[in-house]
């Protein structure tokens, strides 16, 4: 729907509010437009960073002043250290790598140079400060909260304090940018699907595998995805700024 069709529908509903402010009915209506990114797409990704903020806040407070969130991690980690098997604890092992430092620096890398030869140095430029971005946060996060890991129940050991889970974290940042920008270059709708359907589920693994080897509680996973998706929703947002700025350059 078009501003001017918005302002129409505004005008008509709420007439004495639209006739004394006329400003606020236009903005609104720009706000609410699927016209052009700065409208509805801002909008609610905006809301989204709002909500994901606040989430994070509170999941963080529920660690500082030890409510039931804490029984519900030492729980769920008992629960999976119970039912742990090795075929499955070995499979988990290969692919929380996936989330490494090694593994996600060395694809930031692979992708800059992919993104250069395309000539895509805007993109190029989003991907480090996301990942800059991301990666100073985690360390901040971690200093702050100081949460111990489940040591008693780790499957291999593990350096570092817990919360949030770096891993998650980069994984929501960097898979998920990857994968918007995989699913934005498909025309097909099911290419589109294939391409975010992998690229969530590469996400979830990675999260779930820090939990079952035991090296993250559920809270410092789900913290690490939060973080990350507010980050990602950042380089979406710049993402579609620059193809919108310069159009006629982004392929």
């Amino acid at each position: 729907m078009t501003t001017n069709q918005l302002q129409y529908h505004i005008h008509h509903r709420f007439g004495r509010l639209a006739t004394r402010y006329p400003g606020l009915v236009h903005w609104l209506a720009d706000r609410l437009s699927t016209e052009h990114f700065r409208g509805l797409p801002l909008t609610v990704l905006s809301v989204l960073l709002i909500i994901n903020v606040m989430v994070l806040s509170e999941i963080a407070e529920n660690l500082v002043n030890a409510e039931p969130m804490v029984q519900i991690d030492q729980g769920f980690t008992h629960w999976l250290f119970q039912e742990r098997s090795k075929s499955i604890s070995q499979l988990l092992y290969a692919l929380t790598w996936l989330g490494s430092a090694y593994v996600t620096i060395g694809l930031t890398l692979l992708g800059s140079l992919v993104l250069y030869r395309q000539k895509k140095g805007r993109n190029m430029l989003i991907l480090w400060i996301l990942m800059a971005g991301v990666g100073l946060f985690i360390q901040v996060g971690k200093r702050t909260f100081i949460r111990k890991r489940p040591a008693q129940v780790a499957y291999y050991a593990e350096t570092g304090y817990s919360f949030p889970s770096g891993h998650s974290a980069t994984a929501m940042t960097l898979y998920g940018l990857l994968g918007y920008w995989l699913v934005r270059g498909r025309r097909r709708l099911r290419n589109r699907w294939l391409v975010g359907c992998c690229t969530v589920g590469l996400i979830l693994v990675v999260g779930f595998s820090r939990i079952y080897l035991g090296v993250h509680f559920l809270s410092d996973v789900l913290g690490g995805y939060l973080l990350g998706t507010c980050w990602l929703i950042v380089g979406i947002v710049l993402t579609e700024w620059q193809r919108t700025i310069h159009a006629p350059n982004v392929a």
